[in-house]
């Protein structure tokens, strides 16, 4: 019986290519697509390689051989694939290459090349043989045969890749992928579970079998005269023998448990490690690997010799490293402002930042308050018309509303004042913003924003933001922002725009699942924050896109509105005002 050690090297991903590493069981291959094979291809292929082992049976090299095609007819893979493959059963190999793959062996002090090309090969399994699973691009980036065997100093697979990772990781790795398996003949306290199991059983049967027959002939003997305390005697024995049975038993399954944990372990610090790596140019990789290590980890749950706290254990290292990788970031937040301070009923709906003052709509009420942040003070304007308002807006302390089926108006004192009127040509109004001094309206139903320019006593006549031919389906934005370009966000979907085109701002997120509620931003800001209310987390980018953090708190799934001051993200939920600092 063999124990199998791996351990993998794995580069970062081709922009049209796709490696990666399988080990399921006794299953365990090399893939490499260097062009045509997006991620997504790549991540569907390996998930149908589980459910595929799972229906087939592989128990001569022919049946490896018509596996593999298979998986290249029916998920027609493209000619430049590469693939080296094994699978172990019953102290034998069976191995397979295709295109540029290749499988080496070192055995004893000798190392060679096994197959290549499109090949096959089965044979024994000899004790600590080390089968090395790779392509042509690892092959060269390794520095060919010689580098191979530089690699090997009675190293095990797990110290051969800690010591190749850091050289190669300063070459350009893209696409390179291999696996170091070794087999090494367990001894007999590293039998498997089923097979101790069964000798336990068949062994505890016989010794109790006999045991229960020597308490039937003491209890004979009782019967003819003999003395009581050579019964009692044997049953403490039996007892005893029946305890240490159940505990010998109990240590064979937690120790066959425990060697799995480890290697499990191995195995998913492999692959986090390579996660972050590869974490800054390509995120969706890191995201698969992620993934992966947590599918490890769940096949653990169903032994049962397996405990919580080393579960629990394997679950931590990967909370952490995810954490880091996706920068994820978990934050307190505290009560910052509460507007029952004016009124018990009090509860916003809205709040819209303009300079240091936060404008709050308690629609209900029919009240707009005005918070100074820093000084932390607060004035009122009530208006029955309140209860109407739809939008809220603010430039340099004067307020503006926006009221479905009527218009746009000015607060002047508790006044309202129409400062554009109802438009025929407007579709659904979803938001309203300002800057320097005009009024922007998003119009999701027509896919235009709407600008107002300020003039001396009133505002002109609307102009369509978007240069010909640039605008975009707005059907499922809810919230825009402007700091000099717009940026608009809702649903999945994040855009920038730049004097009415289209800019680059292709965000790489952590999470693809994503639902935005709100975007903000603003002249002061350096970043953008992307509310997921569903998620309870804000994504911060920077104005180029790039990723920055994910920030996660319980009262960002549970706000009403947010905005951004300073190093302040501000929450509004009912009568209340949050700080996440």
């Amino acid at each position: 019986m063999y124990r199998q050690d791996l351990a993998f090297y794995l580069g970062e991903q081709k922009e049209d290519g796709y490696s990666t590493v399988v080990n399921l069981d006794n299953l365990f291959f090399c893939f490499e697509a260097s062009s045509g094979f997006s991620q997504e291809q790549g991540h569907e292929f390996v998930e149908f390689v589980k459910k595929k082992m799972a229906l087939v049976k592989i128990d001569r090299l022919s049946s490896l051989d018509n596996f593999v095609a298979e998986l290249i007819e029916e998920k027609n893979l493209p000619s430049g694939i590469s693939i080296a493959m094994g699978f172990y059963k019953e102290g034998g190999i069976y191995l397979k290459t295709v295109g540029r793959g290749k499988i080496y062996i070192k055995r004893g002090d000798k190392m060679g090349l096994l197959i290549e090309r499109d090949n096959t090969a089965s044979g024994p399994v000899q004790d600590k043989d080390i089968f090395i699973f790779l392509t042509d691009n690892f092959f060269e980036l390794v520095g060919g045969e010689k580098g191979l065997k530089d690699v090997f100093d009675h190293r095990s697979p797990s110290q051969i890749i800690e010591e190749i990772t850091p050289t190669l990781k300063a070459k350009s790795d893209l696409g390179a992928v291999s696996l170091f398996v070794s087999f090494n003949l367990a001894e007999q306290e590293d039998m498997t579970l089923a097979e101790s199991s069964q000798e336990e059983y068949q062994s505890r049967d016989s010794r109790i079998k006999k045991i229960t027959e020597k308490v039937v002939d003491i209890w004979r003997l009782m019967k003819t005269g003999k003395k009581t305390f050579t019964f009692l005697t044997v049953i403490i024995l039996f007892l005893l023998f029946i305890w240490s049975v159940i505990l010998g038993f109990q240590r064979r399954i937690y120790s066959n448990a425990s060697k799995k944990v480890k290697m499990t372990e191995e195995l998913i610090t492999q692959k986090l490690a390579s996660a972050e790596e590869v974490a800054f140019l390509n995120m969706d990789r890191a995201t698969i690997l992620i993934k992966e290590s947590k599918e490890e980890v769940d096949k653990l749950k169903n032994d049962k010799g397996v405990k919580k706290a080393q579960l629990s254990r394997l679950e931590e290292i990967i909370f952490r490293a995810e954490n880091r990788i996706f920068k994820k970031e978990q934050k307190s937040f505290s009560e910052f402002f509460d507007l029952a301070v004016d009124d018990k009923a009090a509860s916003g709906e809205i709040i819209y930042l303009d300079r240091d003052s936060a404008f709050i709509l308690d629609k209900k009420r029919g009240v707009i308050y005005r918070l100074a942040v820093d000084k932390k003070s607060l004035e009122k304007i009530v208006n029955s018309d309140f209860k109407k308002t739809d939008l809220v807006a603010a430039y340099e302390d004067n307020v503006y509303v926006f009221i479905k089926g009527s218009g746009v108006y000015t607060v002047e004192g508790t006044k309202l004042k129409k400062v554009i009127d109802q438009d025929k040509d407007w579709g659904e109004i979803a938001d309203m913003t300002m800057y320097n001094g005009n009024i922007y309206l998003l119009d999701k139903g027509k896919d235009e924003i709407w600008k107002y320019q300020k003039g001396e006593d009133e505002f002109g006549n609307k102009i369509g933001y978007f240069q010909s031919g640039q605008s975009s389906d707005l059907s499922k934005v809810k919230s825009f922002v402007i700091d000099g370009s717009i940026f608009l966000a809702g649903d999945k979907t994040v855009m920038k725009y730049t004097s009415g085109s289209r800019d680059g701002f292709d965000i790489d997120l952590p999470n693809k699942d994503v639902f935005f509620n709100r975007v903000f931003t603003s002249k002061e800001e350096d970043k953008v924050y992307l509310w997921d209310k569903s998620k309870g987390v804000i994504y911060v980018v920077g104005k180029t896109g790039d990723f920055v953090e994910q920030i996660n708190s319980q009262i960002i799934d549970e706000g009403d509105d947010f905005v951004v001051y300073g190093n302040r993200i501000l929450f509004l939920k009912g009568s209340k005002i949050y700080e996440i600092d």
